[in-house]
């Protein structure tokens, strides 16, 4: 009687098909793994240009009520609205009356920054909304 050795032809193909399926599945697994990366670090990076506009707020200028919009290099656009929340007329003590502080009042302010860029045939955004507050003279002072 003799005694087998090897493996069939059969063996060997279908060996060769359960590789393939593996393979493949690590490779889509692999290739989804990277496209998640990729737009997590869109996202980052459209978070961070949104704290810049954030930050711009006020530096060196009173903020106001406006709704503008812009292109934030080659891929991201910016849209910005402030709204006036609530004000208050700000009481002036009698030491204030006596220094001749004029009348203000304090402003709060709705601020919100959308960040949005196409990626793999979708718009993506990024929203983030603050509040700042502001004082200023009265008006008619």
């Amino acid at each position: 009687m003799r005694a087998d050795r090897g493996f069939t032809l059969l063996e060997v193909l279908i060996a060769f098909v359960i590789a393939a399926l593996a393979m493949g599945a690590l490779f889509s697994g692999t290739v989804s793994g990277l496209d998640s990366t990729a737009v997590a670090a869109r996202y980052d990076e459209a978070i961070s240009l949104a704290k810049s506009h954030i930050a711009a707020i006020g530096r060196g200028a009173a903020i106001a009520t406006q709704e503008t919009s812009g292109a934030d290099g080659e891929s991201f656009t910016w849209h910005l609205r402030i709204r006036e929340a609530a004000s208050r007329q700000l009481a002036l003590t009698d030491q204030d009356r006596a220094n001749d502080v004029k009348p203000s009042r304090a402003v709060l302010y709705d601020i919100v920054v959308t960040e949005s860029w196409k990626a793999g045939g979708r718009t993506r955004q990024v929203t983030l909304a603050t509040r700042r507050f502001d004082v200023r003279a009265a008006e008619g002072t």
